[in-house]
């Protein structure tokens, strides 16, 4: 019995070594006035294999991407998932996300640790990297966190073009710990460098993403330029951008954060995903969740060890730099997996078939009449511009075989393209979005 594992001979002796004679007799502890005295309205149960059934309809009332195209722009992407991925992260010797409290026996779990930080360093251009962060909102939070803590001040200014959920999600974190968060507008499809440099001596740190939410390539040297002694945040939301544009860390930026989702994640509903922070050296210490570092142990063998946990059920509440718990391990696993089998050239050949069918979809867009937004280079996403659009356009296209976002309240509409968007495909949705738009 699969589910119900207590047979009724099992209950009986259990019953009868407490002295009770049947499970009734155990709820006259109750009062009357709080029992039910009736049945409760369920439905009867079901055979595994009834049970089987009734789930595989409700699943297939769900959408997913192997039967619809997905055009949806934001910060989860729809990159192909090698199925090496799914296997060997479902291994029993590696399928956990929880945290490593005797870390000298879990050299496994920090082994993937090690793995996903040296990756990520070697990615972004930075000193250190962490891991067991929640997802890219949680990301931009931790890592305002430690810009103010270093600088010792409560001001944080943060890019209109970051993603609106990453900024609605700092500003509920800024709200309960008493720091203050100012918006640095917009010059078209860029952040104002001269609104940014206003800003910048008045406030710990900076945040830019680039590619921003709107797709375009944030000129992130000049707006360093001008970053005064602010800390500069630069957020990645789209990680696969990693493979092709110029690392943070070359370009001076203090500290990277993002949402690392295209490393070997599906959509998943909108999770979990995985948030990741990267700095400079001198940062490590104030960085949240983990970082594993490399020794020896007695015998002289390689040996990983967990060297620093800024939490505070590790150290002393008032020393601690974050209140990340729960290990993010699965989604990391799968993310090193990812990398592991893609590989340099790999990942390049990802991000470039991204940027480039992007800007075939925008081009084709473009012939057909429709306004593309951004005026400078973008990646992989980008906005139109929609006269009067339909209320109801993203069912409309859904029921139609295509995945996009809602556009906006001024007729804004963000579009992406992803490696696995094939020419037939893009063909097909600019053919329908023109039908429904016209």
């Amino acid at each position: 019995m699969q589910y119900l594992p207590l047979t009724p001979e099992d209950i009986k002796e259990m019953l009868s070594s407490i002295g009770v004679g049947s499970v009734d007799e155990l709820k006259r502890v109750i009062p009357e006035s709080v029992i039910l005295n009736r049945e409760l309205n369920l439905p009867s149960e079901l055979s595994e294999l009834g049970l089987r059934d009734h789930f595989d309809s409700l699943v297939s009332q769900n959408y997913n991407t192997s039967e619809i195209e997905c055009f949806a722009g934001g910060t989860a992407f729809d990159h192909y998932v090698p199925s090496a991925v799914d296997h060997l992260s479902s291994l029993p010797e590696l399928l956990t996300a929880y945290t490593p409290y005797q870390p000298e026996l879990s050299q496994g779990t920090l082994t993937a640790i090690f793995e996903w930080q040296t990756a990520l360093c070697n990615l972004t251009g930075h000193d250190v990297a962490n891991a067991s962060l929640y997802d890219g909102a949680t990301s931009v939070c931790e890592s305002a966190r430690v810009a103010c803590t270093q600088m010792r001040s409560n001001s944080i200014a943060i890019s209109e073009l970051v993603n609106p959920a990453y900024i609605d999600t700092l500003k509920s974190f800024a709200r309960d710990i008493g720091f203050s968060v100012s918006i640095i507008s917009a010059d078209g499809d860029r952040t104002s460098k001269e609104a940014l440099e206003k800003l910048a001596n008045e406030n710990a740190c900076v945040i830019v993403q680039s590619p921003n939410c709107l797709g375009t390539i944030e000129d992130i040297e000049a707006l360093n330029g001008v970053k005064g002694k602010s800390i500069f945040i630069q957020v990645i939301a789209e990680a696969v951008s990693l493979g092709l544009l110029k690392r943070p860390g070359d370009m001076g930026v203090d500290i990277c954060c993002g949402e690392a989702q295209s490393f070997g994640m599906s959509l998943n509903f909108g999770g979990p995903y995985l948030g990741f922070v990267s700095s400079a050296k001198k940062f490590m210490r104030k960085l949240p969740g983990r970082i594993v570092g490399e020794s020896v142990d007695r015998h002289g063998n390689r040996s990983l060890t967990l060297t620093l946990r800024p939490r505070e059920q590790d150290i002393r509440r008032e020393k601690a730099t974050s209140n990340i718990c729960t290990n993010n391990g699965n989604t990391m696993l799968r993310a090193i997996i990812y990398l592991a089998l893609m590989g340099k050239m790999g990942l390049r050949e990802v991000a470039r078939q991204s940027c480039d069918k992007a800007h075939y979809l925008a081009e084709t867009l473009r012939n057909k009449g429709v306004k593309v937004i951004n005026e400078h280079p973008f990646f992989n996403e980008f906005a139109i511009e929609l006269d009067n659009p339909t209320a109801n356009l993203q069912e409309l296209m859904l029921d139609r075989g295509y995945l996009i976002i809602k556009p906006d309240k001024i007729g804004h509409l963000i579009i992406s393209a992803t490696e696995k968007n094939t020419k037939p495909g893009i063909e097909g949705f600019v053919k329908t979005l023109q039908e429904l738009i016209s």
